[in-house]
């Protein structure tokens, strides 16, 4: 979890930090050097913005679904995803 760069250009932040928080899960193939604007949908979705609590939430649900007794990865990409994409 990090504040959200205003921008990332080739791998570093420009411009400095909004007032908001991203989730980022290398697990899910998300990669923190990547702008938000050039990652998949379904990336953006679990990285946010979100604020500091929802961000901790998201994190904590997310681990939750990381080890779900059935094994099965997709859970990894957190409740609401369904949704989520369909609205994109």
């Amino acid at each position: 979890m990090r504040r959200q760069p205003v921008r990332i250009v080739d791998g570093r932040v420009e411009g400095g930090y909004t007032g908001v928080f991203e989730f980022i899960c290398p697990g899910c193939g998300d990669n923190p050097y990547v702008d938000y604007s050039e990652i998949p949908p379904r990336l953006q979705w679990l990285r946010g913005p979100r604020t500091l609590r929802a961000a901790l939430e998201a994190y904590d649900e997310h681990l939750g679904s990381l080890s779900a007794p059935n094994g099965d990865s997709a859970a990894s990409l957190g409740p609401g995803f369904a949704q989520a994409r369909q609205a994109v």
